[in-house]
């Protein structure tokens, strides 16, 4: 039987490979034509320039509304920066129209499109059959991510609870993102088990509110160099965690 029945997960470099870079020339080619045919008129360097203002002016917000927390530990809502840039040139446009937005900011970002890590099915739909509970904790855009689980059939039937950072306004490794997904599962630290590529992030974050944790060294993770508190046990592979845990 396996010691833990509640996993928190970690989604990009744990369960899911996805590659991306902000930085493409095309990306904000691509983007700034389409906010020109919806008759926000932009080109490819000022929609670059206001879109990295505005999530700025979203963060520092955000964290002045916020005191317990650094501009480091929140995570704003890039819908609402999609929405100002139509709002800068007085287009008026629709929660739908936004989506639409956003989704098209995430496709020309990929240099190849999501898809499942090694053995991570395997390891979810085997931690359920023996009654495990599964919970995703991402620092996440839920705009970005929740269309990218369904496409992956990770949204439906397989999480007992999906807990991204986008909708709780703070990520990790603050203590307080794992705090609140606790208490929104309902299970005391001590009773959940975090899964995790990111040292930092994954690992320290929840050895700040006392859960143990399994590492997973993926090509996401940082360099080697750092140590692993004494919470947190390294494995091979996600496979593994159907035989130690």
């Amino acid at each position: 039987m396996s010691m833990f029945k509640n996993f928190f997960f970690d989604l990009y470099g744990t369960l899911v490979d996805i590659r991306t870079d902000e930085q493409k020339p095309s990306l904000w080619r691509d983007l700034a034509e389409f906010y020109s045919l919806c008759g926000a008129s932009y080109n490819p360097g000022e929609i670059r320039e206001r879109y990295l203002a505005l999530c700025e002016e979203e963060t520092g917000a955000l964290a002045a509304a916020c005191p317990i927390l650094t501009a480091e530990d929140v995570e704003i809502e890039l819908r609402n920066v999609f929405r100002r840039l139509f709002e800068e040139k007085d287009i008026a446009v629709s929660a739908a129209r936004v989506e639409d937005t956003a989704l098209l900011f995430r496709v020309l970002s990929f240099c190849s499109a999501p898809q499942l890590m090694e053995g991570a099915e395997k390891t979810l739909k085997g931690l359920r059959q023996r009654g495990a509970r599964l919970y995703l904790l991402s620092n996440a855009q839920s705009c970005f991510t929740v269309p990218e689980l369904r496409r992956l059939n990770l949204l439906d039937g397989i999480f007992d609870g999906i807990f991204l950072s986008s909708d709780f306004g703070v990520k990790k490794p603050s203590p307080a993102f794992f705090r609140a997904a606790l208490e929104k599962a309902g299970i005391p630290a001590s009773e959940v088990l975090m899964v995790g590529n990111d040292p930092f992030a994954d690992i320290r974050g929840a050895d700040s509110v006392g859960m143990e944790s399994r590492y997973i060294h993926s090509w996401q993770s940082p360099p080697r160099g750092f140590c692993l508190p004494e919470s947190c046990r390294e494995t091979g592979s996600l496979e593994e965690l159907l035989k130690d845990c």
